[in-house]
């Protein structure tokens, strides 16, 4: 069954992978000739008119952007954690769903197939696929950046690895909460309004103190590049809480598919 279910995510695979490495490319492409002796000025300029609580939502007030490095800090690292948590959630949400909705649920219980074995094959599916695409998508950075002068290599595999953690949370998410639907269509609304939730939360938590409370609680905080900058360390306690709604989601998974009525 994991073969099957490799063979027909393959898709969805190749097309977000290369959709972010293309980003990537393009902007490391063009980054630098932007980045030239008369625009630094103006860069600089524009920073200290800006806020100093949208400069922190960027990183921008503890790294510079005047390199390709730098700018993978700052608003990279967005495009990395938004469009792999957007993938990741899809994947969860539909990876289950779709054997509903495309009425193939009845051919997997023509075999000799337990639920159990269907969410096992379909999770380690989307564990699997996640893995590959962090894996792809880092060495890809890693190519373009690695000869910087700025280029700081334990830095850069945190920073590129750690979203990892925020992938498989919103895949488990999303797939316990599939299993409260039997059409694929709002569960993918569902999927991409739960992402972009959660960071808007972290964005609006950096406001200032009164606010902090909705940034804590906000998944993109788990993976928050922010401490790795400042401390060249990961923030343990997050993933220690990351694993943890984990193995909850995981576990409410198996035990709501198994109660789940398919007919009717």
């Amino acid at each position: 069954m994991l073969k099957r279910e490799l063979k027909i995510n393959l898709k969805s695979l190749i097309i977000w992978s290369i959709t972010l490495i293309l980003i990537y490319i393009l902007i490391y492409a063009i980054y630098p000739n932007l980045i030239t002796e008369e625009s630094r000025g103006a860069l600089e300029q524009m920073m200290n008119s800006m806020p100093k609580e949208i400069l922190a939502n960027f990183n921008m007030d503890i790294v510079g952007i005047e390199t390709v490095f730098g700018w993978f800090k700052t608003e990279g690292y967005i495009f990395l954690t938004l469009i792999g948590g957007i993938y990741s959630a899809i994947l969860g949400g539909t990876i289950l769903l779709k054997e509903e909705n495309d009425k193939t649920i009845e051919f997997l219980y023509s075999k000799p197939v337990s639920r159990n074995k269907i969410v096992t094959s379909k999770i380690l599916c989307g564990v699997i696929n996640i893995f590959i695409f962090t894996t792809i998508v880092t060495v890809i950075n890693w190519i373009s950046l690695s000869n910087g002068e700025d280029f700081d290599t334990k830095q850069f595999l945190m920073i590129s690895i750690l979203p990892i953690l925020l992938y498989y949370m919103l895949f488990f998410i999303m797939l316990f909460i599939s299993t409260f639907f039997k059409k694929t269509k709002p569960v993918m609304s569902l999927s991409i309004g739960i992402v972009f939730l959660s960071y808007f939360m972290q964005i609006i938590g950096n406001m200032g103190e009164n606010v902090k409370i909705i940034k804590d609680i906000s998944l993109f905080e788990f993976v928050s590049s922010r401490y790795i900058i400042l401390n060249n360390a990961i923030d343990m306690k997050y993933v220690y809480i990351g694993i943890g709604i984990i193995a909850l989601t995981m576990l409410g998974t198996y035990f709501r598919y198994n109660r789940k009525e398919f007919l009717g």
